[in-house]
């Protein structure tokens, strides 16, 4: 995967954690970890972030899998376009006048599994939290897998959402420890950045799609252009 994209990959991690620590914040702080052995404490919030990023993974891998297909049916381009084009509407309805529209219902089958888990602090418990963290909707992550879809391949979609992952950590880890770094004003004001990250990850889809670097050839593959015919 190009350097262009693992970084679009960690922003999009490190602005969403940014931004949903006024959502996953609660639920790092109601981590049962204070009920666990001090010995255990340090591994159950690793295993927790471990879920968090295996079920990122396991989505990257779906949703790679189907832009492979999109790739070798010879369709990458437009997939890239109408990934941009989905990203700059996602960001008009969800930040202008139609705000209504909303992708985050149906949760009840992520959100009661939790509740039992968060009764039950043993390390499988963490490992169970974290793995359906990762399923619930978030704007963040459709952002993300817009992007896992366009890298044409299923280990790659998997990569980008594991990095995806790795940046969503920092964020959540000071909120869990040091919770008055993120003060409540503060959280409302990387709202604003949502929307920048959301349209930059766009531009670069709407690039890629108009003006791409490479070729595919028949087995699907990339070829740089300046060595494809």
């Amino acid at each position: 995967m190009q350097n262009v994209w693992i970084i679009a990959a960690l922003t999009t991690g490190l602005v969403g954690s940014l931004h949903c620590v006024g959502m996953c914040g609660p639920l790092a702080m109601a981590l049962p970890v204070g009920r666990l052995p001090r010995s255990q404490r340090v591994l159950a919030m690793g295993l927790y972030h471990v879920g968090r990023i295996t079920a990122y993974s396991g989505l990257g891998l779906l949703v790679g899998t189907i832009g492979q297909g999109l790739l070798l049916a010879g369709l990458q381009r437009s997939v890239s376009i109408a990934a941009g084009l989905f990203l700059l509407l996602w960001v008009l309805f969800q930040h202008g006048k139609r705000a209504g529209l909303s992708l985050n219902g149906g949760r009840g089958w992520v959100t009661k599994p939790m509740s039992r888990f968060l009764q039950s602090p043993t390390l499988q418990a963490f490992t169970g939290l974290g793995f359906l963290n990762g399923l619930l909707p978030c704007g963040f992550l459709y952002v993300a897998l817009t992007g896992a879809i366009t890298t044409g391949s299923a280990a790659t979609g998997a990569f980008y959402m594991a990095v995806f992952g790795l940046g969503t950590v920092p964020a959540l880890l000071l909120v869990r420890f040091v919770p008055t770094f993120f003060p409540a004003n503060l959280r409302r004001r990387f709202t604003v950045l949502m929307p920048v990250i959301t349209i930059a990850l766009a531009f670069l889809l709407l690039i890629r799609g108009f003006y791409p670097s490479t070729v595919i050839d028949q087995t699907g593959h990339e070829v740089p252009l300046c060595h494809g015919k």
